[in-house]
Formats: C-alpha cells, structure tokens, sequence
C-alpha cells in the first residue's frame, strides 16, 4: 500500500511522475517503480518524499481495505484538474475503508434502512411532501430551523465523513455494503449544510423517470432547499400573512433568515422565488444588490456543525482497550501531539 499511498498524494498535490521524479532527483521510472510497488525507497527517500507531499510517514505507510465504488454522485468543480480528481477519489476510498475498519472493530451495526428512507419522486413538486416526512423523521417541525442536521442523520445511522484534501470537491454520497455514505469537504463551510441535505438527496430519492445527472442535480436541490427552509417556515419567518404589500421581502429579512436556517443568502432568494413569495423581477433585484454590497459571496460564518460518530466510535474503542493510542492515531489522521492534546 506504500505505492498506493504515494500515488495518492502525488496526485492530490497535482504533480505529475516527472515532476515528482525532478523534485526528489530521480527519473520517473523510479517513480512508476514505487507506485507499483515494484521498489520500495530507502528510508531517507521515503523522508523526502514525505516532504515533498507534505504529509507525514505514517501517512505513507497505512493501508486499508478499499472498497469498491461506483462514485455515480461524484460532485466537484470544472475547474478540478484530472490528477487531483484521480487523488481525491483514492482518497475517499481510503476514508470510507478507514471508518468500515473501525466499525467492524466495535461490531457496529449502522445498516441503511432503505424501506424506511427511501422516496419516489414523480416530479419536482413531489420534492415538497416528501421533504416534509424526513422532517417528520428526523423529530423535526415544519416551522423551524433543523438545528444541527449532520447529528440527526448521524442519529439515523447515515455515516458522515469530512475530507479536507480540495476545496474544488463539493460533495459524494453511496450506499457502500449497506451502509449509507456522505463524503463532504470540510473547505466548504457555509455550504456544507445544503451540500449535506444534497447528498442526502442523492441517497433516498427513487427517480421514477430515467433523469440525466443533471437533472438529478436540480432535483437534489430542490429538495435540499425544501428540507432545509420548508414553506411554512419561510412564510412565518416573513410573517407573509402580515404584510400590505407583496413581494417587498428586504435584504436584511433574508440576512437573519441565512443566519437562522445556515444556508447561503443565494439559496434563501431562490427559495422564496421558487415558493412564489417574491417574483423574477424582485429576485433578480436582490442578487443585484447582493453584488452591489459585494455580498455575492456573502455566506453564514458561525455554521458549527460537524460530524461525531466515528470519532465516537474511535474513542470507546480505545476506552475498551480494543484499539491501542497507535491505532486512535492513525484512525483519526493527527500527529501524535495533536492526539494528546485532545485528550
């Protein structure tokens, strides 16, 4: 596994063989030689190449039982290069292997109840009742915010993982040996929630229809936003029953309302345009003066909201005396210092 991993890293750094090769003062056969784990480097090459990659030995050096993905809800950016792409799929697999190991470890049972969680969708508008029944189990009202999403669908036994390799990677879901997978990036901040309820999307949702990924793509957004701000929230938050006038939603409204339900101001105007509280002319109104303020990119700062379970899981394993202070380490990526000083 010590090529795989120096492969992995390479790619995830966005070199090339060549170019690792001209770094360490090697040809790239050496390099391809490693990878394939033909050679193995000498202990001072293995030092450099740590340096090069920027990650630690031990990083190096752990393997795990990879299993096998289909990665058909692989989201990232265009602008990915194809060798980071490459990099960060090893390294998902690596993450998911990494916590099936730990499960298996502490005999968990996390299995993904796909009579009870799975929905069928006729059309976009279905989007709306079914959001409204995840709601319901997750112990959620329709009239509010879903406080800490990430725990309650940990609570469900979906497992969570956060990937801090590339911030051009949005968001991965799979159903892997019947456990029920969301991959996020940990870069992602103010969109890991909507990228999360997405993901979520992507998992539960039987298309009726042969979509394209594409459309998948609108439909999993409209579901997230339909989990996430429901219509009767938003219409209690706008107190629309009130108002003199329709369509005079404010900037500052819709500011509290990101900083309440944690979604983005962009995905709260194209809520409200989408529940016909304001129209075309009103939201195209408002990104203008989105731009203007230069708050294009303006998203909620103070989302606290991470996964818990597998370091949970990890940390009772240890408590039990099951794993050892090594393995705590490795399982959960920090040096040896770091680990201490979580304890």
């Amino acid at each position: 596994m010590l090529g795989r991993n120096i492969k992995k890293y390479r790619l995830l750094s966005g070199l090339s063989m060549r170019e690792m090769a001209n770094l360490l003062g090697v040809s790239h056969q050496t390099i391809k030689k490693y990878e394939d784990g033909t050679m193995a480097p000498n202990s001072k090459r293995l030092i450099a190449i740590s340096k090069i990659l920027n990650v630690k030995i031990s990083d190096l050096a752990y393997s795990y039982k990879v299993p096998n993905l289909k990665y058909d809800n692989f989201r990232k950016s265009a602008s990915l290069s194809k060798k980071k792409e490459d990099g960060l799929i090893m390294a998902i697999s690596d993450e998911i292997g990494k916590y099936i190991e730990i499960l298996n470890y502490g005999d968990e049972t996390y299995s993904f109840d796909k009579k009870k969680w799975t929905f069928d969708v006729n059309d976009l508008e279905s989007l709306e009742g079914i959001a409204l029944k995840v709601r319901k189990l997750l112990g959620v009202k329709d009239n509010c915010a879903i406080e800490n999403l990430t725990s309650k669908l940990e609570d469900n036994n979906f497992l969570i993982l956060e990937v801090n390799y590339e911030d051009k990677f949005d968001g991965f879901s799979e159903i892997v040996n019947n456990l029920a997978f969301i991959i996020l990036s940990s870069k992602e901040g103010y969109r890991s929630r909507f990228t999360l309820a997405h993901e979520l999307g992507h998992l539960i949702l039987n298309f009726k229809e042969d979509l394209s990924f594409k459309e998948k793509e609108i439909y999993c957004n409209y579901f997230a936003s339909a989990l996430l701000m429901p219509e009767e929230a938003m219409r209690h938050e706008l107190e629309i029953s009130k108002r003199k006038m329709a369509n005079n939603v404010s900037l500052n409204e819709i500011l509290l309302i990101a900083r309440e339900y944690q979604v983005s101001l962009r995905a709260v105007i194209m809520r409200l345009y989408t529940l016909d509280i304001i129209d075309e002319n009103k939201k195209r109104s408002l990104f203008m003066s989105l731009s203007k303020l230069g708050l294009k990119r303006e998203e909620v700062k103070n989302i606290n909201e991470h996964p818990l379970r597998r370091n949970k899981i990890i940390f009772r394993l240890e408590a039990e005396n099951i794993i050892s202070s090594k393995e705590v380490i490795k399982y959960l990526g920090v040096t040896t210092y770091e680990y201490f000083n979580i304890k």
